[in-house]
């Protein structure tokens, strides 16, 4: 029995040294922590006003609101504020610090758009999240047949609230509330561990996801003259922001680095050398990036390819008449000793003669070929000899002599 106790002893202290540890992992870095973008979206979602709206963000069933910005140990109220311009709304909520003094939590950027569509927002302040955040309604749709999924973002046109502020019967609202007048409903309490607040709000991340652009910047451009920061707020909180922001930006760097080693290491592990055999067996494998006549593949080359030393007869007979033809000098000659050329006397040899005289009759017989003849045939006699008949003018200088 003794040692079942002790056993059951060691297991408690076990356990809550190990949820000590959990509990001091769990701890706040910036203001922010301490409310809900996610959850303020829900209760947006729920409401049928902003009024309720603001009811709901200011109630401690809720557990939405944790803020105490000014240290008094007592929730901060929200307000709630409209900043209307045609069908863009900036709903600003806002922490009431002291009787003069107020911060701007967040702001709900809404838009209608055509076809019965609306697109909203929720953008953290950066002097309470350290940076921008912004959170937007999304839901998980299944893709190539169901194997994958992927997050949309979701038409709010159907919310209670969203069709309240776009009917003909809304009227802007402001919250009347401040530091000394408050609804008979409100009853402050005191702020919880971050290690019980983050169970309460960490549900409502699964339908609502972080982004990083801003699709409506109307309504961006319509808050940014109405922002409102504390004094208070920013002496009391600033140490911690400033500290979130640069431990922020050294893990994005050092991540950033690691990113491109491991895409560096990828990338030499995708090389390696190559031993004879290896080649060999990628070189039979290798495609060619000629034209698709030519063939494919290195050992169909190898099998067509002539013997080394041997030419084709072809290509050496061309070869030889390039050689010709570069060894014959080329001479660029004027066209006046051309001329001189054309006017000079030529020597002819008497073989030449021989051929031109023999060129001569030669054409001078086919002229006289070519003049036109008459020919008789004797019909009587047994020679077929062609009598020619010549004409007047020779018959008659012949008498004459």
């Amino acid at each position: 029995m003794k040692t079942l106790k002790l056993k059951m002893l060691s297991l408690f202290f076990l356990m809550s040294g190990g949820l000590a540890v959990i509990g001091q992992s769990y701890q706040s870095e910036v203001p922010g922590d301490d409310f809900s973008l996610e959850g303020a979206l829900e209760l947006f979602k729920k409401s049928s006003s902003p009024e309720e709206f603001e009811r709901l963000l200011n109630s401690a069933d809720a557990r939405v609101n944790n803020l105490d910005l000014n240290g008094d140990g007592q929730i901060d109220y929200i307000r709630v504020i409209d900043k209307n311009r045609g069908n863009v709304h900036a709903f600003i909520l806002q922490a009431v610090i002291s009787e003069n003094e107020g911060q701007d939590i967040a702001v709900i950027e809404l838009e209608k758009l055509a076809n019965g569509k609306a697109v909203l927002q929720i953008t953290g302040d950066e002097d309470i999240y350290g940076i921008e955040t912004i959170i937007e309604p999304t839901e998980e749709v299944r893709i190539n047949a169901g194997t994958m999924s992927t997050r949309t973002v979701v038409n709010v046109w159907a919310w209670p609230s969203v069709q309240y502020v776009y009917s003909p019967y809304y009227t802007v609202w402001i919250s009347p509330w401040h530091w000394r007048i408050r609804p008979v409903w409100w009853s402050s309490w005191g702020p919880v561990s971050y290690y019980d607040y983050y169970s309460y709000w960490h549900p409502y991340r699964n339908y609502y996801s972080h982004c990083h652009t801003h699709r409506v910047a109307y309504a961006r451009d319509l808050y940014r003259p109405h922002r409102t920061t504390s004094v208070v707020v920013h002496n009391r909180h600033h140490d911690r922001v400033v500290q979130y922001r640069s431990s922020r930006q050294a893990n994005e760097r050092n991540y950033s680095n690691n990113s491109r080693s491991d895409k560096s290491g990828y990338a030499n592990s995708g090389t390696r050398t190559l031993n004879t055999n290896d080649k060999q067996r990628t070189n039979s494998r290798s495609l060619s990036t000629t034209n698709n006549n030519e063939y494919k593949t290195r050992d169909e080359k190898q099998q067509y390819r002539p013997a080394v030393g041997t030419k084709s007869k072809k290509k050496q007979s061309f070869e030889r008449r390039e050689v010709g033809k570069s060894s014959s000098p080329t001479f660029n000659r004027s066209t006046s000793e051309k001329s001189k050329q054309q006017s000079a006397p030529r020597s002819i040899s008497p073989q030449q003669k021989n051929s031109s005289s023999y060129q001569r009759s030669g054409s001078s017989n086919v002229s006289k070929s070519s003049a036109p003849r008459q020919i008789k045939t004797n019909t009587g006699g047994a020679s077929s000899k062609p009598t020619f008949k010549r004409s007047d003018s020779g018959s008659s200088s012949k008498k004459k002599n």
